[in-house]
């Protein structure tokens, strides 16, 4: 069965209250990652302990807020996540602690993928994802059941509540039927016998996709204190 067409699995977290979304720890490795953080840190002494008590959580605190990261990133982790294409493509960009890199080849920067698979296959962080040249997309969308508006000041990073009177609900059901309007083309274009590759350049971001993520404990850590 495709995976486009599957539940929320059992044990994931669903995420946008749309119950579409969702995130699931799918692996991870075998020794406890909070213990792996303060046996990493106290190899330095040639200590180490079984357990994880008080003071190794006040380690691994001041660890972290000091910018001691390399602990952090003997651990890594494995996630099925299912979101919008643009959360994806924000996801897509926190790297730190993960191991990805770029490569130049006589002064030209070559494609990574390319590069990694002929000489580097052990980058620290993969993600996977759903290829639209592959599969038929369906049709599922995020659109926010309130909408937020750009704040007086300026600030391009922040948003704030739109009037009362506003339709909230009247914005997002024109919004939907735009995204649903955009889907009809795009399986107009295949029926057609338009590539799926091509096709699929009309959809919106708001489209759902689905990746695998493996990152360190120092990645993960770095994108939900940047996020949240």
């Amino acid at each position: 069965m495709s995976i486009l067409e599957v539940a929320i699995p059992t044990g994931s977290v669903e995420t946008l209250d749309d119950g579409i979304g969702f995130v699931g720890l799918v692996d991870r490795m075998q020794q406890d990652a909070p213990l792996k953080v303060v046996n990493s840190a106290r190899i330095s002494y040639d200590k180490q302990k079984d357990s994880v008590g008080e003071g190794d959580r006040k380690l691994s605190g001041f660890l972290w807020e000091h910018g001691h990261t390399s602990p952090f990133r003997h651990s890594f982790f494995t996630f099925h996540w299912k979101a919008p294409l643009f959360v994806f493509r924000q996801a897509f960009k926190y790297q730190v602690g993960s191991g990805w890199r770029t490569y130049d080849v006589d002064g030209h920067e070559v494609a990574l993928e390319v590069f990694d698979v002929m000489y580097d296959t052990d980058k620290g962080c993969s993600w996977n994802e759903i290829s639209g040249r592959y599969v038929k997309w369906t049709p599922e969308f995020y659109v926010p059941s309130v909408m937020r508006a750009n704040p007086p000041h300026g600030n391009k990073q922040a948003s704030v509540s739109l009037p009362p009177e506003f339709d909230h609900t009247g914005e997002r059901e024109a919004m939907l039927a735009e995204c649903n309007a955009q889907f009809r083309l795009y399986e107009d274009r295949i029926e057609r016998g338009v590539a799926k590759e091509i096709a699929r350049m009309c959809l919106p971001q708001t489209l759902y996709s689905q990746a695998y993520w493996t990152v360190s404990l120092q990645g993960v850590l770095h994108f939900l204190d940047q996020r949240l």
